[in-house]
């Protein structure tokens, strides 16, 4: 029990550092696991609704066959704004009529998400008209730009900045510019914000640091992040389609967006325009399914003008690790002072929802990532650990159970006892219990003991009174009576406890015994007739009352007995069997409870020793044992 007691808390040490270690520095694989979880969080949480001041005006299929449609019309005139936008790319001057119309609206800015790289495939023609387009509204638009790099060997690894070089001019110089590159997702990575790439992997590697799209967008609406956005992973709002969306083509169609319902609402808001990718597995993995690019920018854009973008918290790993390991460390605390299982695993249930409604309000409110796998594995670990001390504690409890009754008890009556250790643990420590206690003596077997002592036949009377003892064993456990103690030649054994059948069902199967005691004595006797060894002759007291039964002793030697006046009472009874003509004697109490099956024959009052004189019974001379066997 000491080692065990020693084995838990040790055991429950071990699994707190295990936890502060995997919530402070997690390995790849267990990253991963935790992003699932915390996208599970997301889904449970729901879409948000994103601000206003974001609109997004998408190149979508309806555009495109909104294009298509007037080019299959074999129409002689097409209308100047619905020319080439059947398919992709596009002819830059349509982005450019996009700009115009959205900022003639009142939109406080524009961001395109195309790469203007090089000169137009629809001529020289398409770039002039572009410029000319965004001239007229220098200032308010940011184009796109890529950082590339060669996978060529020969030509060696270096970054290239894929700039609009034909727009700069038009659109005030390169500040208007921002980077279309995220960060590669890793695994167990979260999708971190834009300008992670520019302002944080950039001069990691000695290049200029650059800003992304959305930082450069933002910076069109006039309004400042309120986060540091290089540290922040993206917090989606929704599936794709989220943001307010107006189709292209709507807009481009001047007299549909003379009457559009939601012109109004591009006034004052910052507009992100490029294509969108509508169905199948492109585009970008959220827990609310794949995001376009487009979608994925205007996210960026409302996580800094709202900031907020997904962030650990605390984002120390040392203090990530304290935080994680702490609800372990107080369960496991808590279980050192308790060792009740129900207890132990109420506390452990209260911590676990503590902690997992604390990680998804901070989520919903804050925007913040508790480490939630580690501390909760460990919980559930230290259930697991809990649990199988419970069981290891029963099962000891269940062989120190059986070890202490399979010396008193058949095998049989043991496992019902043990069918209920709570009950048999209540035996151990003490209760009042009706029985009838049995005491079997031999009678001259003093005289018999320093006869063959002095002859030197100690071995051979050992020999015999153990015969004899076994006999009496063999006869009182297929009764289901309790062997007590043996004192001497002296047996003394309890029918009633630690199980009970009823008083009067014990006290008829006391006197059965007893009778067949005698029976096995005779043939015992018998036996030792035909081997020259001198009979036995045993006396039989028996008395029926409440006793205290329980393990009675020192700590170092306890074991299971009755007290109380009716054992006294058998003892003396068994001693009057050598004063009167009978060799089984019992008192008044098991008298009336056996008179109703079995003959009684009164002998009158005795004295007792250390009693008043008391009324003796005998079972009558006309019964025979098979009668009394019932």
């Amino acid at each position: 029990m000491k080692l065990s007691t020693r084995r838990l808390p040790l055991l429950s040490l071990a699994l707190v550092l295990a936890v502060g270690a995997l919530g402070g520095w997690p390995p790849g694989r267990w990253r991963a696991w935790e992003r699932s979880i915390e996208q599970q969080l997301v889904l449970w949480r729901g879409p948000r609704q994103p601000p206003a001041a974001v609109v997004v005006v998408a190149i979508d299929d309806a555009t495109l066959q909104q294009g298509g449609w007037f080019v299959s019309q074999n129409r002689a005139t097409i209308p100047p704004w619905a020319r080439g936008i059947g398919t992709l790319p596009w002819p830059r001057t349509a982005y450019g009529l996009l700009a115009e119309r959205l900022l003639e609206a009142g939109a406080a800015g524009v961001a395109i998400n195309v790469v203007f790289a090089g000169p137009s495939s629809q001529g020289t023609s398409d770039d002039r008209a572009m410029n000319r387009l965004l001239e007229k509204q220098r200032g308010r638009v940011a184009l796109a730009a890529e950082m590339l790099e060669p996978q060529d060997p020969e030509a060696g690894s270096g970054l290239t900045l894929v700039r609009p070089e034909a727009f700069l001019a038009a659109i005030g110089g390169p500040a208007q510019l921002g980077l279309t590159n995220v960060l590669p997702q890793q695994e167990g990575a979260p999708a971190f914000h834009p300008e992670a790439y520019g302002r944080g992997l950039l001069p990691a590697n000695g290049v200029e640091p650059f800003p992304s799209l959305a930082g450069t967008a933002l910076r069109l609406l006039g309004r400042p992040s309120l986060q540091p956005d290089q540290h922040r992973a993206l917090n989606v709002y929704g599936p794709e389609g989220t943001f307010l969306r107006l189709s292209a083509w709507e807009v481009l169609d001047p007299e549909r967006w003379r009457r559009h319902p939601r012109r109004a609402a591009v006034q004052g808001a910052l507009v992100l325009v490029g294509p969108v990718v509508s169905q199948g597995e492109g585009g970008n993995a959220t827990p609310f399914g794949n995001l376009s690019g487009l979608e994925l920018l205007a996210t960026a854009t409302a996580n800094s003008l709202q900031g907020d973008g997904l962030a650990p918290w605390p984002e120390a790993p040392l203090a990530r690790a304290l935080l994680a390991a702490l609800p372990v460390l107080l369960v496991a605390l808590a279980a050192l002072r308790v060792a009740a299982l129900r207890w132990r695993l109420l506390a452990l249930g209260v911590v676990l929802v503590v902690q997992l409604t604390a990680g998804a309000v901070l989520l919903a409110r804050a925007h913040r990532w508790l480490p939630l796998l580690a501390p909760v594995s460990g919980l559930v670990l230290l259930g697991l650990l809990y649990g199988g001390d419970a069981y290891l504690r029963e099962e000891r409890e269940r062989r120190r159970l059986r070890r202490t009754f399979e010396r008193y008890v058949a095998p049989s009556v043991v496992a019902e006892i043990l069918a209920d250790p709570a009950a048999a643990d209540g035996m151990l420590r003490g209760r009042l219990r009706p029985v009838t206690v049995l005491f079997s003596d031999l009678k001259g077997f003093t005289q018999l003991t320093r006869l063959r002592s002095s002859n030197g036949e100690i071995e051979l009377h050992v020999q015999q009174l153990n015969r004899y003892l076994g006999a009496m064993v063999e006869v009182i456990t297929a009764h289901g009576g309790t062997i007590d103690k043996f004192i001497g030649d002296a047996v003394m054994a309890v029918f009633g406890a630690p199980l009970s059948r009823g008083p009067q069902a014990e006290a008829l199967t006391a006197l059965r015994c007893a009778t067949a005691m005698k029976a096995a004595l005779a043939q015992l006797n018998a036996r030792w007739a035909e081997e020259g060894l001198p009979p036995f002759a045993s006396g039989i007291g028996l008395a029926s009352g409440a006793v205290i039964v329980g393990q009675i002793g020192s700590p170092q030697r306890l074991e299971f007995t009755v007290i109380g006046d009716t054992v006294n009472l058998a003892s003396r009874l068994e001693g009057l069997t050598r004063q009167v003509d009978a060799g089984l004697l019992f008192d008044q109490a098991t008298a009336d409870l056996v008179a109703e099956v079995l003959p009684v024959q009164g002998l009158g009052e005795r004295p007792v020793k250390g009693m008043e004189a008391l009324p003796i019974y005998t079972l009558g001379p006309a019964v025979r044992p098979a009668e009394v066997g019932g």
